[in-house]
């Protein structure tokens, strides 16, 4: 009796979260992302989606860091362009024909970026981008730019732009964020 209850009450908890957190992004994404955050921050932090205007709602989600009363930074999660399905030959502006991939950007409180993690890529080519010495160049810089303070990666040249693009992109959103 005590384990079907236990069962219905985790079921019933697991619901109710579910529906809180509800996002754009597949779950394995989620869960990733939520380990990075756990790393980060510890495992009893929290965290709380930040409502953001529906344009961005697609490709990004914000979410603030919380232990106990105060804020301990935040993570913007972001779906970003990489190769071209079939190749990464030449860009298209079509974004329907781009494969996607999805990273994380972890905030202080103070809003600098404390690391960037490659959450699922799928892509046959520019995955070198996910390689955490490659990443750590954007917590060194206020402003992002391939060839002057990030390093571009031949073969991956469009997931390097998509990359460093959202990143300085990021920091413009995060510092609109109460």
């Amino acid at each position: 009796m005590k384990k079907g209850f236990a069962i219905i009450l985790f079921c019933s908890f697991s619901a109710a979260f579910g529906v809180a957190t509800f996002s754009y992004f597949p779950q394995n994404v989620c869960k990733k992302m939520d380990k990075v955050v756990r790393k980060t921050f510890g495992k009893e932090s929290q965290y709380f989606s930040i409502e953001t205007p529906d344009s961005l709602k697609i490709n990004h989600e914000v979410y603030k860091v919380i232990e106990g009363d105060s804020v301990q930074g935040f993570t913007f999660v972001t779906r970003a362009l990489g190769c071209q399905l079939g190749g990464c030959d030449k860009p298209r502006k079509d974004s329907l024909a781009f494969e996607q991939f999805f990273f994380v950007t972890v905030f202080d409180h103070l809003k600098r970026i404390k690391k960037v993690r490659i959450l699922e890529y799928t892509s046959n080519h520019g995955y070198e981008i996910a390689n955490k010495g490659w990443l750590k160049q954007f917590t060194k810089e206020e402003h992002f730019e391939v060839g002057k303070n990030i390093d571009g990666i031949s073969g991956a040249t469009i997931s390097v732009n998509s990359i460093t693009q959202n990143v300085n992109f990021q920091r413009q959103i995060i510092n609109q964020v109460d």
